[in-house]
């Protein structure tokens, strides 16, 4: 045996019975970043080189073989060795290649393993090319080697989807050679040490032609891939489509250039950016710098309090966190009838497809209910999900305080309410931190976690792994009023009132915002909630008078068939409401307001700038660590469209000084659009959003 170091110990060189054997170690999932391509491109130059060697296995220590490379790199040139240039090099190798996957081989790793000669798994190994989800298609011979292996439907499946595929599917379509159940380390080593001593020869994955089988067919499955795509794919997907189909029709490093020249095109677009910002945004979002090496506490029940849908939400949302929940709210027959709620759901949901009856089943085995607070006495977080009333939620803690345990983790689901009196009512306000789950509770990705002063960090911690146990993101906030979400969401649908009282229409306004993506326009979204629910808390600081005069008309929404839109018809669909066009007339009439022509870019310019000015508040005030996590908000909660980033970022892309510039104009109609001082601070020192607590 002969080892040595190399790469700066991030791939480790051995030599056994013939075999070199390059192990990745470069935790925590073994990213292909530049010193990791040089330190591998090394040993296998080493390796080919020693006459002793006759094979070579590439393999990973830790929970994963490489899950690809760090997106902060796609950037930027990357360094060399590049991704591609390692790939070439492992195919030319004149020894055989063996690569050794576990754990998930996604984009870069798959691109490695797809270079090797040989690959074999363990058997819950997944495979994958996430790239579409970030606007890109993947390069370094991706989309060359992939169909030549496993066809155009697979390879299609793969690139334009994102979604990955197990062991036994690319065991079937002939990504993977082989299929281990334990050992691969040791079974992977015996086929490296089997093809050395048998002289077996490399071979390359640019030479073979399986996956191409009968050629109509495979353009077929193209031609029929490209169809359904039309008009609704981005331009990644129908990149990659074309990709597919010039790896059949195009000599092999023709189709390279072709790749290369895609990868180009798109890196640098305004789609793949905000794709990769939303990406980052959110994987920020999800690091706790001053929490590292605290130790969560062990949630093994849950107790929710309350009865309403809020309620009913957070308790499904915690059954899936798998542990025992119990709802219960004192002296109210509503709590009869929320597990009937909760049923129903779940019954929906196996309908739709999107739950198995055996989940249902589990979960309704581990639901319970209760008209009594000492019920929850022994559960290891009481989440209270009251409606947003600081005197019966301050109530409903103090009752909770006299029964539960005293290691007991209490959150309260709010973003309005004083989370420091909240704290003290709950008589351990070390243990205690506000959970602002966002409606609908069950499906929405978004918590926002607030601490008190006193909470302890492994309270905070404990409520962290819980959300993500929930499925959820959680981001950290500070305790302001509001929280983010709020606040925000309320910036931006204030911006859109303003909009239609200086002269459009909610319907304008609306279509404006879905063409740019959102989900719902900003006044559907107001209907949807129930316009009281938005702005019940808030009118006073509410710009616009809008909200008011349709909360007096109690035009609540489409819950009381009449909001911005018109409900009343058969169908229940919204339609522009006739009613309402001739409120929204008086009151111009009433302000003396002339009203202005607004295009589509000058509507989306305002409500963006509106949410840009007001996350420039809480980045100001630190409610945050970083602007990117406004982002990271949005687009859990808000659904905001992933290509554009989130509102930071357009205002990064428009500039602070376009920004600042548009504001200011703005603000002689009202004050409301005055910037806040932090855009001149951006603007003196040349700075944007994204500079600020980069990570």
């Amino acid at each position: 045996m002969d080892a040595g170091p190399s790469g700066a110990e991030k791939v480790r060189w051995e030599r056994r019975e013939g075999v070199a054997v390059l192990t990745v170690a470069n935790p925590p999932v073994n990213a292909l970043v530049q010193p990791v391509r040089a330190a591998l491109l090394e040993s296998l130059e080493r390796a080919e080189a020693d006459p002793d060697v006759s094979a070579i296995l590439i393999q990973a220590e830790g929970r994963t073989f490489p899950a690809g490379a760090d997106v902060r790199e796609f950037s930027v040139a990357a360094g060399e060795p590049t991704l591609a240039d390692l790939c070439r090099r492992i195919e030319d190798c004149t020894k055989p290649v063996v690569a050794a996957i576990h754990g998930t081989a996604l984009g870069g790793g798959l691109k490695l393993a797809l270079a090797c000669h040989y690959r074999m798994a363990l058997h819950d190994a997944r495979f994958g090319f996430p790239e579409v989800s970030l606007g890109l298609v993947p390069n370094a011979g991706g989309t060359q080697r992939l169909p030549r292996l496993v066809g155009a439907r697979v390879a299609l499946d793969l690139l334009t989807t994102g979604k990955p595929i197990d062991a036994n599917r690319a065991l079937a379509a002939g990504l993977v050679d082989k299929i281990v159940q334990k050992n691969l380390d040791k079974a992977a080593f015996g086929s490296a040490r089997n093809f050395a001593e048998s002289g077996v020869p490399p071979r390359p994955t640019r030479d073979r032609t399986e996956g191409f089988g009968q050629a109509r067919p495979y353009l077929e499955a193209v031609a029929a891939r490209r169809a359904a795509m039309q008009g609704g794919a981005g331009e990644a997907g129908i990149r990659a489509v074309e990709l597919v189909e010039a790896a059949l029709l195009v000599p092999f490093d023709a189709g390279l250039e072709m790749e290369h020249a895609a990868y180009d095109d798109l890196v640098n677009s305004d789609a793949a950016r905000g794709l990769r910002h939303a990406f980052l945004a959110e994987r920020r979002a999800g690091r706790f710098p001053s929490l590292a090496g605290v130790a969560a506490q062990r949630v093994s029940s849950v107790g929710v309090v309350g009865a309403g849908a809020l309620a009913r939400d957070v308790a499904m949302a915690a059954l899936k966190a798998g542990v025992p929940v119990t709802v219960a709210l004192e002296d109210d027959t509503a709590i009869t009838r929320v597990r009937g709620r909760i049923e129903r759901a779940f019954g929906d949901a196996v309908e739709a497809g999107t739950l198995s009856g055996r989940e249902r089943d589990d979960r309704l085995r581990r639901l319970n209910t209760a008209d009594d607070y000492g019920a929850l006495d022994d559960k290891d977080v009481i989440i209270e999900a009251l409606a947003e009333d600081s005197v019966r939620k301050t109530q409903a803690l103090g009752q909770l305080s006299q029964v539960a345990a005293g290691h007991t983790i209490f959150a309260s689901s709010t973003a309005e309410c004083d989370i420091e009196t909240l704290a003290g009512a709950s008589g351990r306000p070390d243990r205690f931190a506000a959970m602002h789950f966002i409606a609908p509770a069950d499906a929405n990705r978004l918590v926002e976690i607030a601490p008190a002063r006193g909470t302890r960090p492994e309270a905070l911690m404990t409520l962290i792994r819980l959300a993500r146990a929930m499925g959820k993101g959680p981001v950290l906030t500070g305790a302001r009023q509001g929280l983010v979400y709020n606040r925000m969401r309320q910036a931006y649908y204030a911006a859109a009132a303003l909009v239609v009282e200086q002269g459009a229409l909610p319907a304008e306004v609306d279509l404006a915002m879905r063409g740019y993506g959102m989900p719902l326009g900003p006044f559907q979204a107001q209907d949807v909630a129930g316009i009281e629910a938005v702005w019940g808390l808030n009118l006073d600081a509410c710009p616009s008078e809008l909200p008011a005069r349709m909360i007096e008309q109690a035009w609540y929404g489409q819950r009381t068939g009449q909001g911005f839109y018109d409900y009343r018809g058969e169908d229940g669909v919204g339609r522009p409401s006739t009613d309402v066009t001739n409120m929204i007339r008086a009151l111009r009439d009433y302000r003396g307001i002339r009203p202005q022509v607004f295009e589509k870019e000058d509507i989306r310019r305002r409500c963006l700038f509106a949410m840009a000015n007001e996350g420039a508040r809480l980045v100001a005030a630190r409610v945050v660590d970083r602007p990117s996590d406004i982002d990271a908000v949005m687009l859990l909660g808000l659904g905001f469209p992933r290509e554009k980033g989130g509102p930071m970022l357009a205002a990064d892309l428009a500039t602070p000084l376009e920004v600042r510039k548009d504001l200011s104009d703005w603000a002689s109609e009202n004050p409301f659009w005055a910037p806040v001082p932090l855009w001149d601070e951006l603007v003196k020192h040349g700075r944007r959003f994204e500079t600020i607590g980069k990570a």
